[in-house]
């Protein structure tokens, strides 16, 4: 029985444009590209470029983030 390696693993050996196409074709979750990001596999462009519905959900994300960070008020001791 063949050991499978995890979906993350495989997505660092893939060729990047199998990867691009794999983002055209919206096979990849938020969270692959977020990772292959991190790990300078794809760059913003190619996000952006390939990915337009991850590239709307990111930037979603990170202004509910920037929102709710606006609205706390500073701790005063």
């Amino acid at each position: 029985m063949e050991l499978e390696r995890p979906r993350k693993m495989e997505l660092l050996h893939t060729p990047k444009s199998e990867l691009l196409r794999l983002m055209r074709e919206n096979s990849l979750t938020v969270d692959e590209v977020v990772f292959l990001f991190g790990s300078n596999k794809v760059a913003t462009a190619d996000i952006r470029m390939n990915a337009p519905t991850i590239c709307d959900k990111l930037l979603t994300m990170f202004f509910r983030q920037a929102v709710n960070h606006a609205t706390v008020p500073p701790i005063t001791a």
